[in-house]
């Protein structure tokens, strides 16, 4: 659904999803002027056309007992894409890598990852990002602390 497509209700309910997407079509009623079973079928459509793309819990990573988040930038010896496929499925399929962007610059390539403590980082550094074939270089830099997590959508 092109953004040229979303009215005033949609980038309402959108938005107030993104803040809670577990409010339901009644509680949405009372501060966006629809029924609760337009709204319904709003978010339906959402779902159905992709412009929501999951339902998740953010979970506090303060918590849940420490973590190490790690964000990594990765140089890489050629942008070929049958060879870079394995490096891609290497980043999506490490659950640690919660976010992994294609950037410009220096570098090729950003991620964010959270590990148990240094020794797992280590670990996933010295056996699978170094030595990777597609890896030119790496640079890694410890989160100190998170200043803003959002995955909010500007509407």
């Amino acid at each position: 659904m092109p953004d040229t497509e979303l009215d005033q209700f949609d980038r309402k309910i959108l938005a107030a999803l993104q803040e809670n997407n577990q409010a339901s079509a009644h509680v949405l009623a009372e501060t966006i002027p629809l029924s609760p079973s337009a709204i319904l079928r709003r978010i339906r459509g959402f779902r159905h056309s992709g412009v929501i793309a999951a339902d998740v819990s953010i979970l506090n990573p303060d918590m849940l007992g420490g973590r190490l988040s790690v964000l990594f930038l990765l140089q890489l010896e050629s942008h070929d894409p049958a060879a870079l496929e394995g490096l891609r499925t290497l980043l999506i399929e490490t659950p640690q890598v919660q976010t992994c962007l294609a950037i410009t610059g220096g570098n090729d390539m950003m991620c964010l990852a959270t590990f148990r403590n240094m020794a797992e980082f280590n670990a996933f550094a010295d056996k699978q990002i170094g030595p990777h074939p597609m890896v030119k270089r790496y640079e890694a830099s410890l989160v100190k602390r998170r200043v803003k997590t959002s995955m909010t959508f500007p509407l």
